[in-house]
């Protein structure tokens, strides 16, 4: 009896030993389990005298992966080496998409990171549409994006339906019309038969659907440009990766 509590006590030892719980962290995180992954690194840091000095940067990449980016901005402090700690608050604050934070640890140690660097930073003008700034850092597909313009798609507008077919929503366009002119329609029936009521009431919605119409026909133009955007920025993330 007292042999086997013996044994079960080594055991017991020897699953907790620093070796197998860093190699269980390890582990998990090649998994990309990163829950687990932080509780055994963090456990690690505990059991440990001295540990690898990769452990700092594994955990905030945990955090990153877990959006807890305000942790992780914490634990690079933990980072020794301090050209690490500040590309990792780089990479910290890029995935919290604080493109201008990012920028700001990166730019002073772009040469001693190289194309990482540049990539980081040329991504953050790309998720914010300054293509033009991210071709400075990265090499951008050839085909840029296409823009509508919002003043045309407004003078579009002016007919109904025109700011929609400006930006090839055929379908919105043919909607806006018969909406418009049927309301119009009705407005001039009503006034020919003397029904004060139903033509104020047709007029007040003739003018309303116009108002929108113009309305619309520029956010039409806004929804197109973005859209381009959003396709070119698919674009550049495939060709960097």
């Amino acid at each position: 009896m007292n042999l086997l509590l013996i044994l079960l006590y080594a055991q017991t030892i020897n699953t907790f030993s620093e070796e197998n719980v860093l190699a269980f962290a390890d582990h998990v995180y090649a998994q990309k389990d990163y829950a687990a992954a932080l509780n055994e690194y963090q456990r690690y840091q505990f059991l440990a005298d001295s540990m690898r000095s990769d452990i700092p940067a594994r955990i905030v990449d945990c955090l990153i992966n877990l959006q807890r980016y305000d942790e992780a901005l914490v634990k690079c402090n933990d980072i020794k080496d301090e050209v690490q700690r500040e590309f990792t608050k780089g990479t910290v604050f890029f995935a919290a998409q604080q493109y201008d934070s990012s920028r700001t640890h990166l730019m002073d140690i772009g040469k001693l990171y190289g194309k990482e660097v540049n990539k980081i930073i040329g991504l953050s003008y790309a998720f914010e549409f300054r293509f033009q700034k991210a071709e400075e850092y990265l090499s951008l597909p050839p085909d840029k994006p296409t823009y509508k313009k919002p003043g045309l798609g407004a003078l579009c507008a002016l007919f109904p339906g025109g700011g929609h077919w400006y930006c090839g929503r055929i379908g919105d366009g043919m909607f806006s019309f018969f909406l418009i002119g049927t309301s119009a329609l009705l407005s001039y029936y009503y006034l020919h038969e003397n029904e004060d009521i139903k033509y104020g009431i047709c007029l007040g919605a003739t003018g309303l659907f116009y108002t929108a119409n113009i309305y619309g026909g520029i956010n039409a133009v806004r929804n197109y440009n973005y859209y381009q955007n959003e396709k070119y920025l698919e674009e550049i993330l495939e060709s960097t990766e």
